[in-house]
């Protein structure tokens, strides 16, 4: 089994780099609490918890945006990669993880990004007669 050193999550399938991350993944399960030494710049804590998959992929750019490094690890019968196609097809959710030091200033980026007004492309806009009944 393989387990990635930054999100501190076992992955059982052979592949080379976390599917969220993209570290490097080690062999052996992911090392006890107190075989690592974890500081306020090291420990990953989580910042939400989002319905929508797609949703924490652009919460973790704005993040990128504030020079704050995010994780997000998906949930759901499909992950990784694959969860990326099949969004929206399964109840999948995910979380979003930062580091302790960067969390106040990472809540205030979500709070940015929760409030702020969507600016639709032309010829895009959602059509608001409908009340999405068939």
């Amino acid at each position: 089994m393989r387990h990635c050193p930054e999100c501190r999550f076992d992955y059982e399938r052979d592949m080379p780099r976390c599917p969220d991350c993209g570290a490097e993944l080690r062999f052996g399960p992911v090392p006890a609490r107190e075989e690592m030494v974890v500081s306020p710049d090291t420990e990953l804590v989580r910042l939400c918890r989002v319905a929508d998959p797609s949703e924490a992929d652009i919460l973790r750019a704005a993040l990128a945006e504030a020079e704050i490094s995010a994780t997000v690890r998906r949930h759901g019968p499909i992950t990784g990669e694959l969860g990326r196609v099949t969004d929206g097809m399964t109840e999948d959710y995910a979380s979003v993880y930062v580091t302790r030091n960067r969390l106040d200033e990472a809540r205030q980026v979500l709070e940015a990004v929760r409030s702020a007004e969507v600016e639709w492309p032309e010829g895009m806009e959602p059509d608001d007669s409908t009340d999405g009944a068939s």
